[in-house]
């Protein structure tokens, strides 16, 4: 795949088009560039947004509104920020404008090159330690799970979150709060291979200890000449039941190959807590049915449809458990949901946000790339995702003192789900 085409596929997640302009030399736009491109983001947005009365939003209003604060924008920076802000005013996902060389700040857990093998969620207001993978850095600097991190780079976590939370980006729920809070905190933990990361932090014991970590090269790279990542890992878990955390939805070959060695496992355990989504949740989907099976709707200017997946030969057949949380989207809820609702999959952990739309891209001639919502998706009784989110069959919250035991209570409820369904014949 191209650099471009990738880009295309994991930037935008879900993507259905690319338009392209000529390249310019970055730093060189003029308050006239700025106007240009405003207008052309602002044209594609009203000529292919799904909704033709914009949700009720009078979307001219909105352009005569911005175009003179665009016209008089000093800087990059402040033209950046306004066309954000008109996107928000959609009041939905997948609606943004990102700088150049930004990828790693959007979405660090796919995009940054380097890492400590450190996970975090926010539990009770605190950002809590919810994984170190063995060996890692973070491991060796002697991080555990349920420890509480307190600063990164002397930077406090509590000031991290109020900065992002002075420009939260839609939906606005606490799931989507949740999600951009705890992303913005990953994004100071990964970072450059081989650099080094300060990170503060409060033991089992209450103590506040301070490690610097390097951050090491990660592995999963999709593309040797772009730096995009997912993680991906398989096992079993106890009665054999099979187990497959997803970073995202690629390395789609790798994945169905997984599922179909566990042919033979009484249960499935797929993990998509913290995923961000990808590209073609379907291709994962079909090896996990058992008959054709309506996996979501798509709702355009021009109509809708159904997207639909028929069981691959030698699909799964056993009861299968999918784990969300609020860090769980886009392709992820399209995939949960749709299982969910075919009864083909059990839904456990928390509430996902409904960062569920699909769109196309614009890629401006200093290499910022606009991102503009096309597609609306449902669930198959046509219940709308974004805003909605994935709802767990078996909600289940993560706890500091569980952790610092060494135990996921969101895998353990999973895990006894199946052993359940399982005794049961």
């Amino acid at each position: 795949m191209s650099r471009a085409g990738l880009c295309l596929v994991l930037v935008s997640w879900l993507l259905f088009g690319l338009t392209a302009l000529a390249p310019a030399e970055p730093g060189t736009a003029t308050k006239s560039d700025h106007v240009s491109w405003f207008e052309r983001v602002w044209k594609a947005v009203d000529e292919t947004y799904f909704d033709p009365v914009f949700g009720g939003v009078d979307w001219q209003q909105i352009h005569d509104r911005y175009q003179p604060l665009v016209a008089e924008a000093e800087d990059d920076e402040s033209f950046y920020a306004l066309v954000n802000d008109m996107l928000w005013e959609l009041g939905v996902s997948h609606a943004m404008l990102v700088p150049p060389g930004h990828l790693s700040r959007v979405q660090p857990t796919v995009f940054a090159e380097g890492e400590i093998g450190l996970d975090v969620r926010l539990i009770g207001g605190k950002t809590v330690v919810t994984r170190v993978s063995p060996g890692s850095p973070a491991a060796t600097a002697g991080l555990r799970l349920g420890f509480v991190i307190q600063a990164i780079d002397g930077t406090p976590v509590g000031r991290i979150a109020e900065q992002q939370e002075d420009r939260l980006p839609p939906p606005h729920n606490d799931a989507n709060r949740t999600n951009c809070v705890t992303t913005a905190i990953l994004r100071h933990l990964y970072g450059p291979e081989g650099t080094r990361v300060s990170v503060t932090y409060q033991d089992e014991l209450g103590r506040s200890q301070t490690a610097a970590i390097g951050r090491r090269a990660r592995s999963g790279r999709l593309s040797p000449d772009f730096p995009a990542f997912m993680e991906f890992t398989t096992g079993r878990l106890e009665h054999g039941i099979g187990y497959l955390r997803l970073g995202s939805f690629s390395r789609h070959e790798e994945v169905c190959r997984a599922i179909a060695s566990m042919a033979r496992a009484p249960g499935l355990v797929i993990d998509l807590r913290g995923n961000p989504g990808g590209d073609d949740p379907q291709r994962i989907a079909e090896w996990l049915v058992t008959e054709r099976t309506v996996l979501f709707r798509n709702r355009t200017r021009t109509g809708s449809e159904e997207v639909a997946v028929e069981p691959a030969e030698g699909a799964y057949e056993g009861p299968v458990v999918v784990l969300v949380d609020a860090l769980s989207t886009s392709a992820s809820e399209l995939f949960a949901a749709g299982l969910q609702a075919a009864g083909r999959a059990t839904i456990v952990g928390e509430r996902s946000p409904g960062w569920c739309t699909s769109r196309s891209l614009i890629m401006l001639p200093n290499g910022a790339m606009v991102v503009h919502p096309n597609v609306e998706h449902s669930a198959p009784d046509g219940a709308v995702l974004e805003g909605r989110g994935v709802k767990p069959d078996v909600q289940v919250h993560l706890s500091r003192e569980a952790l610092l035991q060494g135990r996921d209570p969101q895998l353990e409820a999973a895990v006894q789900f199946l052993v359940r369904r399982i005794s049961e014949g």
